[in-house]
């Protein structure tokens, strides 16, 4: 009877709290926890259609636009890849040959040659000295032939002047100064000599003869 009796009694106490329970439920503004609430629908949600439709498709790769190839754009292709129009030609790109304008392969022309200038007529210096004996002093003994330049300088105490004849036939004169030099002056003379060998000498009485002479050879 007692056993009867505290089973009865357990089985009271049971029903109230169920009923306690379905109270409080049913009580307005009663709402489950989030919790509670997002455990139901994350478990609801993983068995739908949907949600495994989209787990397969969530590692997929974003698809390519419609009408542009794989590969556009590596290969240097001159067409957008997203709206499929030509892409804008930029000025000077795209050759990578770094090539200024005006350039030729073959390096461009090269400059002229600018001429030499025509070399002028030679010059030799002829000194006269009677201070210490009478001679001449040159200041070059040969010289290329054509126009010759002979700048007479009197060093001497004397007058004196020059003349140039051609050897071995020394009466045929090639030129000459046509008035004596005073001392301490000087003149020019223009020759044109061709190749051989010259005396220079003043034509003075006795000038020659005292040692006022002198040989220039022309090449």
């Amino acid at each position: 009877m007692l056993r009867a009796a505290s089973a009865l009694l357990a089985c009271l106490v049971c029903l109230s709290a169920g009923t306690v329970a379905a109270m409080a439920l049913a009580a307005p503004g009663h709402r489950p926890s989030q919790a509670a609430h997002a455990c139901r629908h994350h478990a609801h949600h993983r068995h739908c259609p949907s949600h495994r439709k989209h787990k397969r498709g969530s590692g997929s790769k974003p698809s390519t636009p419609k009408g542009v190839s794989k590969g556009a754009g590596s290969s240097g292709s001159s067409t957008d890849p997203w709206t499929g129009a030509p892409a804008p030609t930029i000025p000077g790109a795209g050759s990578g040959s770094g090539s200024s304008p005006g350039s030729s392969s073959s390096g461009g022309t090269p400059p002229a040659e600018t001429p030499a200038a025509p070399a002028g007529p030679v010059h030799v210096q002829v000194t006269a000295e009677d201070t210490n004996g009478y001679h001449f002093i040159l200041s070059r003994t040969s010289v290329p032939a054509g126009e010759v330049v002979i700048e007479f300088v009197n060093h001497g105490q004397d007058e004196h002047n020059l003349h140039a004849v051609e050897q071995p036939a020394e009466s045929v004169e090639a030129g000459g100064l046509k008035e004596n030099v005073k001392p301490d002056a000087h003149t020019d003379l223009t020759l044109n000599l061709h190749a051989g060998s010259y005396t220079l000498f003043c034509s003075l009485p006795g000038h020659e003869a005292k040692g006022m002479k002198a040989t220039l050879t022309v090449e």
